[in-house]
């Protein structure tokens, strides 16, 4: 990859992250049974600033509507948006339900004892871990002018290297 590309790939990376890191709740879509797509509000566990394998993940029920479709499936699409400057971020991710009580135990959040009375050892309670392989951002200073009319998008490639890419 050519040193303006690896740059452009950094500005989109570094503007996916700067998004997201302002933001509490995003949209999750799931892919219906019946050629629809189902979006609700959750409340993600962001990756760390510095992991380069954006990793995000959130709670659920695992009697959900949403668990099921996951399963199904093995994919979503993460929608955030930034009200103050109308820009968003999308994220596409491979999808996997994670029921290992010590993996829900180290993601713990008390907040969640309303929708999980047992605590972390609910068993209704199990993480969805995502694993993103696409961005598509549309960010000042990042997207093609004229702003709001065109998003910029970073893939992973066979190697797992992010590239700038193109539909």
């Amino acid at each position: 990859m050519s040193e303006r590309q690896t740059a452009a790939v950094d500005r989109l990376l570094a503007a996916a992250r700067a998004t997201l890191a302002e933001m509490t709740h995003c949209w999750v879509m799931t892919p219906s049974a019946s050629d629809g797509i189902h979006a609700r509000l959750v409340e993600p566990i962001a990756a760390a600033p510095d992991d380069e394998d954006w990793i995000i993940s959130f709670a659920t029920s695992a009697r959900s509507r949403k668990a099921t479709e996951i399963e199904r499936a093995g994919r979503v699409t993460l929608g955030y948006e930034r009200h103050s400057d109308h820009s968003y971020v999308a994220l596409y991710a491979r999808a996997a339900l994670v029921v290992e009580r010590s993996a829900i135990r180290a993601r713990w959040r008390e907040a969640w004892r309303l929708y999980f009375p047992g605590g972390p050892e609910d068993p209704n309670l199990i993480i969805v871990r995502l694993a993103v392989n696409r961005i598509e951002v549309c960010v000042p200073g990042v997207s093609p002018e004229p702003f709001g009319t065109r998003y910029v998008a970073a893939a992973r490639d066979a190697a797992g290297a992010w590239t700038i890419a193109s539909d």
